[in-house]
């Protein structure tokens, strides 16, 4: 099993929105509106700066990205329910990753925890190209020694889906992270999972979750554990 780390398993979301309107803030001389930043904040933080109007985003990020996050990274929590399902499943014996496009040094600054004895291996956004390229997947399933086809991974945005759609991993939305069930749905999820326990009902092959989308209707729909 592979997850991504922010939204999935850590909700870093009010972090990385205050972490952006400060070093906006900074370089514009104003802080953005916290909604603006909201909307953005899935991004990858130089693209999401760059959104905001900051010029020279990557020296914006290198400049004071690091400061502000850890200055903000308290008010991050493990998602609700998440560590429970990664222990259940760890105990049926099944190999964890984490592939996730944040930086090494700051794993530390997040409440992960018991999350690092469950699993196996992270793989950071030093280690290989980034998602959505397929390179971080692959790199995990090698250090897991797992074949593409006995793994999947568990992600909550389009760049989440498209690596692994291009991994050749099957791929499932966590509707509780950065996106919701639509986007999801939209990128080519192959199914959707409405709460943490779902991961241990896909992982152990039990009735679990399917998803369909109506292009005419509102949004995804997603049924977990033994719904039709």
């Amino acid at each position: 099993m592979l997850y991504d780390l922010d939204g999935v398993i850590v909700d870093s979301k009010t972090t990385v929105i205050e972490a952006l309107r400060e070093v906006a803030g900074i370089v514009l001389g104003t802080l953005p509106p916290p909604e603006q930043v909201r909307r953005l904040a899935y991004l990858p933080p130089v693209q999401a700066l760059t959104e905001l109007g900051v010029p020279d985003a990557d020296q914006a990020f290198d400049a004071h990205f690091d400061i502000a996050f850890a200055a903000h990274a308290g008010k991050s929590r493990l998602v609700a329910g998440m560590t429970a399902a990664m222990w259940r499943i760890r105990m049926a014996g099944r190999r964890q990753a984490i592939v996730t496009l944040q930086r090494r040094h700051r794993l530390d600054l997040l409440p992960l925890g018991e999350v690092f004895d469950l699993v196996d291996t992270i793989v950071c956004f030093e280690d290989a190209p980034p998602k959505p390229a397929p390179d971080p997947l692959w790199l995990a399933l090698d250090r897991l020694q797992i074949p593409r086809e006995q793994a999947c991974f568990i992600g909550d945005t389009a760049s989440d889906i498209q690596a692994g759609k291009a991994a050749g991993v099957p791929v499932f939305g966590a509707t509780w992270g950065y996106r919701d069930a639509a986007t999801l749905a939209e990128a080519g999820a192959d199914g959707l999972l409405g709460e943490p326990a779902d991961a241990v009902r896909l992982v152990l092959a039990k009735p679990t979750v399917t998803v369909g989308y109506d292009s005419s209707a509102t949004g995804a729909t997603v049924c977990s554990g033994d719904s039709p």
